[in-house]
């Protein structure tokens, strides 16, 4: 029986594929990715926007514009045509019309096609449902395919006669002219992306400006330097940060005063009496010949183990000399292999 996917499950698979990736990249990494992801998806967003609503723009402008001098071409031949009794004439007054010079016309006229450009502009360019719109007695538009190259055909009927007029007219100027705007937005879609990557490096050296401050500032309490301490009121976010930290340092630093007050008032009270001892062990070692064996075989082991003592209060008493300042510790390059040489 299978067992239902839980939120708690999801979240576990959400984080063991996420946290490879965060242990790949860095924060500041993933800062500046995030604002070029987001520069990059807003320009995208921007791009398509203008890209789409001047591409609509353009097409509805060229649109308008052909219907209304299909129109006026129509009520034009409207007039003409009655006095055209031959095809040599229907063919003058069409050429005659005002219409764009790499633009086709056609006449369908009592079952006859006549065209500006026979050879480029055939009836068997036009889709049907256009040509049965136009026969229906209504205006039409289409874009289609005219020998490779796409064509905006525009059809009206004549007024008051059994004709039909017809306009073909190229799009590549203004596929040109997109495809000039596409590659534009493209390229400035690529620099918002680079500039919103070098904004995002930017601003992350800004936010993680105070946490390379905080580190600088615990390396320097770990090498000793405790009057270590961040600036405040700075800014009231990074006080949240700042004054904890300085309250953590200023406690360690009245503990390890304390520590070493502790040491050193230790070691002083604890040399008085080891003096006291080896002075008292100093007068027995001039009666040793007097002692039992078992005696003086004590008194060796005492005697060791009150120097050794006296040594360790000596030592506590430098180091508590040291962390108070009393005493500069100045060090020296040695041989190993000499050093050790010379101690054994």
């Amino acid at each position: 029986m299978t067992k239902p996917i839980t939120t708690r499950t999801r979240r576990r698979r959400r984080a063991r594929i996420i946290a490879p990736v965060r242990r790949r990249f860095g924060l500041r990494t993933r800062l500046t990715l995030t604002f070029a992801l987001g520069a990059a998806v807003l320009s995208a967003v921007l791009a398509f926007i203008t890209f789409g609503l001047t591409r609509q723009n353009l097409i509805d402008q060229r649109q308008s514009s052909s219907v209304a001098r299909a129109f006026a071409n129509a009520d034009r031949l409207s007039v003409e045509l009655p006095y055209a009794s031959t095809p040599i004439m229907v063919n003058r007054d069409l050429n005659s019309l005002s219409h764009p010079n790499d633009a086709n016309a056609a006449l369908a006229n009592a079952g006859r096609w006549y065209a500006t450009d026979p050879a480029a502009f055939t009836q068997i360019e036009i889709p049907v449902s256009l040509l049965e719109m136009v026969s229906g007695g209504q205006a039409a538009t289409m874009r289609t395919d005219v020998k490779g190259s796409t064509q905006l055909i525009v059809g009206v009927p004549v007024p008051n006669l059994d004709a039909h007029y017809y306009e073909s007219v190229p799009l590549a100027d203004l596929q040109r002219t997109l495809d000039g705007l596409a590659w534009t937005l493209l390229i400035s879609s690529a620099l918002t992306t680079v500039a919103g990557a070098l904004i995002g490096y930017w601003a992350s050296r800004r936010v993680f400006a105070p946490l390379l401050d905080v580190g600088t500032a615990a390396g320097a309490i770990a090498g000793g330097r405790l009057d270590t301490r961040l600036p405040e009121g700075v800014d009231v976010d990074l006080d949240l940060i700042s004054k904890p930290f300085n309250e953590m340092a200023q406690a360690l630093e009245d503990r390890i005063e304390r520590d070493a007050r502790f040491a050193s008032e230790v070691s002083h009270e604890l040399r008085s009496p080891l003096m006291t001892l080896a002075a008292s062990i100093e007068v027995l070692e001039n009666t040793r010949d007097d002692l039992p064996e078992r005696a003086r075989t004590a008194l060796v082991l005492l005697s060791a183990d009150i120097d050794r003592l006296q040594q360790l209060v000596e030592d506590l008493l430098e180091i508590s000399r040291f962390d108070v300042g009393a005493i500069t510790l100045h060090l020296e390059e040695v041989l190993v292999v000499e050093l050790v040489y010379q101690s054994v």
